[in-house]
């Protein structure tokens, strides 16, 4: 996989350097390579390919134990089991996994004489799930609970200092950051399944340095929904590359929603924060050059800094946000490379890549602008 990975790197380098070449016969040998090792990187792509089932088969036995130790029933479902992910990808997902099937026996699904006085079946259901979704995976787990408990999310928050103490209310993106906060805990006691405050953090953690993002969405009395969206694969993916104050970024194409010209875009302010009206819609709005350099989404520029030409509107999990950057220099299969950040530095980027011409570009963590 590393090697496909230098030759579509050099595949780039080379019909870059022949994009200006007068030579027909030269040109026509580069597209011929370039043709054959695209068809070469889709054939390991393929073999690396393996269905999820590898993984979830091994699941129900950790429900039933997890179910029997709390004095719960669950019936438990797996649906998308032929769904195929990259190898390196499915062995990177259990543990994730893991942690939010036992969140959903223990902090979601009643005990079964709670679940009878409510009008429900005794036994609980929860439900993994993979589903394909453009050039991603979704992995779900759903359970048909109590749901989120937001009274005594607040209550938690504000006994440990995250949210002021005159806040009556959450809403649903506040109420994800706060559960998802490590060391963020509502339980009352430390168990064998939960307690510690290591649980959507750590899956939130784990999804993002995957290069996904993780949406939750709960409804008290009904039960809530936690989505994982995976990339196929940890190694080569589509991007749209752009630049902005002279540096080159890289969005991955499966977030990527569509671009707009920035010319003639209306702006407003909805709680002090810009937003793009794009066909009626308020869509968060940002500079890639003010996340750069820490400047405050709100704060005024001097007109002549305003460069911008173009911007990509992202969408995760149902949100969307729109950047706005100086040029949009095309799109392009990519490999990623991972690296650690710099300690203090923005948590703006999941990896970084290699272009054509031999310069780095870093790819935007789609997740973190959201």
């Amino acid at each position: 996989m590393n090697l496909i990975g230098e030759l579509v790197i050099a595949r780039g380098r080379l019909v870059a350097l022949t994009a200006a070449s007068e030579d027909p016969a030269l040109v026509e040998t580069v597209d011929h390579s370039a043709r054959l090792i695209g068809d070469l990187q889709d054939e390991i792509m393929t073999c690396r390919m393996v269905p999820v089932w590898q993984v979830f088969d091994r699941f129900p036995r950790l429900v039933r134990d997890a179910a029997r130790s709390v004095g719960k029933q669950v019936a438990f479902e797996i649906d998308g089991k032929d769904i195929e992910l990259d190898r390196s990808m499915l062995d990177e997902i259990g543990d994730p996994i893991v942690h939010l099937l036992r969140n959903a026996v223990d902090h979601g699904i009643e005990e079964p004489a709670v679940r009878v006085a409510a009008g429900k079946p005794a036994e609980g259901r929860l439900t993994l799930s993979a589903v394909r979704d453009r050039s991603a995976v979704l992995i779900r787990v759903a359970d048909d609970g109590r749901g989120i408990d937001r009274d005594r999310v607040l209550a938690r928050a504000r006994a440990t200092g995250l949210v002021d103490a005159a806040t009556t209310s959450l809403t649903d993106d506040e109420m994800v950051r706060l559960i998802a906060r490590p060391g963020f805990t509502t339980a009352d006691r430390v168990t064998n399944l939960s307690g510690r405050g290591v649980g959507i953090d750590a899956v939130q953690a784990r999804v993002r340095a995957l290069g996904g993002s993780v949406d939750i969405k709960s409804i008290p009395g009904q039960g809530t929904v936690v989505t994982a969206r995976l990339p196929l694969t940890l190694a080569i993916m589509g991007a749209l590359l752009a630049r902005s104050a002279g540096e080159m970024y890289a969005f991955p194409m499966a977030h990527v929603d569509e671009t707009v010209a920035a010319e003639g875009i209306a702006l407003a302010a909805v709680r002090g924060r810009p937003v793009m009206l794009l066909r009626g819609e308020a869509v968060p709005y940002v500079r890639m050059r003010d996340l750069m350099s820490g400047r405050p989404a709100g704060e005024e520029r001097a007109p002549e800094t305003e460069a911008e030409q173009h911007v990509v509107v992202l969408e995760s999990g149902g949100r969307r946000t729109a950047v706005a950057v100086d040029e949009l220099t095309g799109q392009q299969d990519i490999v990623v490379k991972q690296f650690d950040g710099v300690r203090g530095s923005l948590p703006l980027f999941s990896g970084a890549t290699i272009l054509g011409d031999g310069a780095p570009a870093l790819i935007v963590d789609v997740g973190s602008l959201i």
